[in-house]
């Protein structure tokens, strides 16, 4: 009787950690957005594909427009090389599945293997908690003044 009781524990231990799914919170927030930011700047189009929702609406600070697929396509073909990306603050907000990160970013890109100027932005992300994880369905920027 004592080992079925170790072996039931075990197995409520075991599931418990390592099938825990992630909960929509401020923190898994903050996580898929530092991770999103890190597949850009690898160019990982699996990460990009998961990270991104189906109907992405992004507006670059140009006013550019990109959805889901054009966007993974800039990043892929090195047509936009993100090469750093340095938060200097943010903030989330989530409401229900639907999450708000806004914020400052210093966006360093590289052009012709040259480190570009760094753009300084404000920015607003919205992210929603779908398929156990949260996807940004809309991305807006601004230029900020140094």
């Amino acid at each position: 009787m004592k080992h079925v009781k170790k072996i039931a524990l075990f197995i409520f231990i075991f599931s418990t950690s390592v099938f825990a799914k992630i909960q929509p919170s401020k923190e898994s927030l903050k996580a898929a957005e530092l991770d999103r930011f890190k597949v850009m700047i690898a160019a990982d189009k699996a990460g990009l594909e998961k990270s991104l929702h189906k109907d992405l609406y992004y507006c670059h600070s140009s006013a550019t427009i990109d959805n889901k697929e054009s966007y993974i396509e800039s990043i892929v073909s090195k047509k936009t090389i993100y090469h750093k990306i340095e938060v200097e603050e943010s903030m989330q907000r989530v409401y229900g599945n639907t999450g708000i990160n806004t914020g400052i970013l210093n966006v360093t890109n590289l052009k012709d293997g040259v480190e570009q100027p760094v753009n300084r932005i404000r920015y607003t992300g919205v992210y929603i908690f779908e398929d156990g994880r949260w996807q940004m369905v809309s991305w807006q920027t601004t230029k900020s003044p140094k």
